[in-house]
C-alpha cells in the first residue's frame, strides 16, 4: 500500500527550459547551444547540484570552457532563477491529493541558492511533510545514498514510496532501494496514472 508520495521539482513541478529562456534573451540559435553547453551541461552544474561549488567559483570555470562568452556566461549566471517558475497543471494535481491519506515529500538535485529563491517566491513547497536537497546533503540522483537519506530521514518504508520524476535513469535507482515509480512526461498522464492507483479520485478537487 501506498503511503507516502514522493516529487521530484525540475520539469515535474517546476517548469525549466533553458534554451527557451536564452531565446527570450534574444540570443540566436549558435549562441544559444554554446552557452547551454558551458553552462547547462557543464560538469560545474552537476557539482552546484551536489554543493560542493558556490555559484561564483562555478561561473569562473565555466567562462574558461568558452572565454569568448565571458560576458553572457556570468549574466546568465546571475539570472537564471528567471528560468524557474511553477507548473500550473502538476500543481492542480498536488493539490488533489489527500494529505490525510498520503504523506508527501520532495526529492531533487538542486543548488543551493536556487532552491532558497524557489522557496521564498513559492508557497506550494508547504504542502510537503519533508524535503530532501541535493545540495544540502552533498549526494545527487541516481546515487543510491540520496534515496536512503530520505528514507531513513523520513522513517519510509521504501515498498509503501512512490517516486515521480522526469529522468529515468533517477527511477531506475530509485526502483533498486524498492521505491515504486512514475515516469513523469506531463502533467494529463501523471494524473491518470494516479487515478488508476486510488490515489486521487476522480471528483477531487483539493
Amino acid at each position: 500500500m501506498i503511503k507516502n508520495i514522493v516529487f521530484d521539482l525540475g520539469k515535474v513541478l517546476i517548469k525549466f527550459d533553458p534554451e527557451r529562456y536564452l531565446i527570450d534573451l534574444g540570443y540566436n540559435g549558435e549562441k544559444t547551444k554554446r552557452i547551454i553547453k558551458a553552462i547547462f551541461n557543464s560538469r560545474e552544474w552537476i557539482e552546484l547540484d551536489r554543493g560542493t561549488i558556490n555559484e561564483k567559483e562555478a561561473a569562473d570555470k565555466m567562462v574558461e570552457y568558452d572565454p569568448d562568452l565571458a560576458e553572457e556566461i556570468r549574466d546568465v549566471m546571475i539570472r537564471w532563477y528567471d528560468i524557474l517558475s511553477v507548473k500550473e497543471d502538476t500543481l492542480e494535481i498536488l493539490r488533489m491529493i489527500d494529505k490525510n491519506r498520503f504523506n508527501l515529500f520532495v526529492l531533487s538535485n538542486f543548488h543551493k541558492k536556487a532552491f532558497s529563491y524557489i522557496n521564498n517566491k513559492f508557497v506550494f513547497l508547504d504542502y510537503f511533510d519533508g524535503i530532501v536537497i541535493s545540495a544540502d546533503i552533498n549526494y545527487i540522483k541516481p546515487e543510491p545514498e540520496i534515496y536512503d537519506i530520505l528514507l531513513y530521514r523520513y522513517n519510509l518504508k521504501a515498498e509503501e514510496t512512490l517516486f515521480i520524476d522526469y529522468f529515468v535513469i533517477n527511477l531506475i535507482a530509485a526502483e533498486k532501494v524498492g521505491i515504486k515509480t512514475i515516469h513523469f512526461r506531463d502533467s494529463k498522464a501523471l494524473k491518470e496514472k494516479l487515478l488508476n492507483l486510488g490515489i486521487i479520485g476522480v471528483k477531487s478537487n483539493g
